[in-house]
């Protein structure tokens, strides 16, 4: 193992071997249980060497895509580009000259055009580089990644390498003790299982997306989904209960999800986020397995449930998955967030049955779901927000909070934001520096062009004037 991935190993067994002794209530000597475990790690190492080589086989070619920002440089602006600068430099300082301009003003002029050329340059090779590492760092940490097979092996080594050793000295434990059972320890094991499915699912509200702090305007939507989720638990069939969440890019259906679901954390034992990534514009769509491990994992699934050491098909590891899933949530109520939809077949997979859970389904359109669906549906459009909402939210982005009230120009503001969240937040983080009316007339001189274009723009507007021009090169 690596070293790095050898620390991550070791970590692991102190852990396992912490859960051992409290399992035994103190009679285990974990000192030495622990040396002898770190003696024993390359061979436990050993039983998850195939989870391993694809973990490490990933982050390989993740390091062989990735380009430095000299060597991004060095093939997409060292070249041509440099070369055009350069000509452009030339041509400048020969024009003066042929316009009578002194030879000392001319070389200035040409020198000038150069650098900025290859400012330019620099720019424009900056601004393809940082998106791009930004990407990589998002996507390692996606379902489906390299975090992913990093979760398989970590599971494997667990599962494969450190349980049976630990089985194997409390069973050599036992045999040099009189009377020792061992039924005993497989009462405590079942009990650790379930005490760490406990755990997962506590902590896993730890882990939804902070709520925004600039949210307003959406009250009656929350109240209805609070609404049909509580209407759902006094019935007497288990159902889950799905809300689908429909509205166009910046109306805050995230956010309103994300809120949901921390506000009704007393009415269920846990909650994930899934970003099935179903716009497809930068990323394709999350595969239904890998959605299904992440949920699994979050969930607080048994790991060596999640493994598939025979060479099984996609079709059957898929199937697999689906039936631990359903098992694993039958009779416990968790809130499921299914962010970014898109596929209706998908999100009925990860539906889960025999169920009271909470499932929020954010989509651009609204999802047709089977009507004979094992589950109780609502559509819930996410529409712009109204005059008193719209006000709330930029009165709340504002940066002076001293500002004189101006009706006028607040409604016009928020009816060129068209009333999405987004562009209403980017808009009155610029109040303070602009007056209402100021922002308004700023805001309409762009013209006809949508509200998330319209706050683009303002974010330009709003730039130094070196900045700007550097954008436009």
């Amino acid at each position: 193992m690596r070293d790095g991935h050898r620390g991550e190993a070791e970590r692991l067994v102190v852990r396992a071997v912490e859960e051992e002794v409290r399992r035994s209530g103190g009679r285990t000597d974990g000192q030495l249980l622990l040396t002898r475990a770190r003696a024993a790690l390359d061979g436990m190492a050993g039983a998850a060497q195939e989870e391993y080589a694809a973990y490490t086989r990933a982050l390989d070619e993740s390091e062989a895509d990735r380009l430095s920002f000299g060597r991004r440089y060095a093939r997409e602006g060292a070249g041509t580009p440099l070369l055009v600068a350069a000509v452009a430099a030339v041509a400048a300082a020969v024009a003066d000259l042929s316009l009578g301009t002194g030879a000392g003003t001319a070389l200035g002029a040409g020198v000038v055009v150069g650098v900025v050329g290859a400012a330019a340059t620099v720019v424009k090779v900056a601004g393809t580089h940082l998106p791009a590492a930004h990407h990589r760092k998002g996507a390692a940490s996606q379902p489906g990644g390299a975090e992913q097979l990093r979760l398989q092996w970590l599971t494997a080594l667990e599962v494969r390498g450190i349980r049976p050793f630990l089985d194997q000295q409390r069973m050599l434990a036992a045999s040099t003790a009189q009377g020792k059972k061992t039924g005993p320890a497989l009462r405590g094991a079942d009990k650790s299982a379930a005490a760490r499915r406990r755990t997962v699912l506590e902590q896993s509200f730890g882990q939804l997306p902070e709520p925004e702090e600039l949210f307003a305007g959406r009250a009656e939507e929350l109240a209805r989904i609070g609404q049909w989720a509580r209407a759902a638990r006094a019935e007497s069939e288990t159902r889950p209960t799905v809300v689908v969440l429909h509205g166009e890019p910046g109306s805050g259906r995230t956010a309103l999800a994300v809120r949901a679901a921390h506000e009704l954390r007393d009415h269920f034992r846990g909650a994930v986020v899934v970003d099935l990534r179903g716009d497809g514009r930068e990323t394709r769509p999350l595969p239904t397995r890998d959605a299904l491990l992440h949920l699994l994992n979050r969930l607080g699934a048994p790991r060596e449930q999640l493994l598939f050491r025979e060479h099984s098909s996609p079709e059957q590891q898929l199937k697999r998955l689906g039936e631990l899933y359903h098992q694993h949530l039958a009779g416990l109520p968790v809130t499921i967030v299914l962010d970014d939809a898109s596929d209706p077949a998908q999100v009925r997979a990860l539906i889960p049955e025999r169920s009271d859970s909470l499932v929020l389904v954010t989509s651009r359109t609204p999802l047709e779901l089977d009507a004979d669906l094992p589950a109780w549906v609502h559509h819930l459009p996410v529409k712009a927000l109204d005059a008193a909402g719209a006000e709330e939210l930029l009165t709340a982005s504002a940066q002076d909070s001293d500002l004189p009230h101006d009706a006028e120009s607040t409604a016009r503001i928020a009816e060129l934001c068209g009333g999405l969240p987004l562009a209403l937040r980017c808009a009155g983080s610029a109040l303070g520096a602009r007056s209402a009316s100021g922002l308004a007339a700023d805001l309409a001189a762009y013209g006809p062009v949508g509200p998330v274009e319209r706050a683009l723009w303002l974010r330009y507007s709003d730039q130094p004037e070196p900045a700007r021009r550097l954008l436009r090169r």
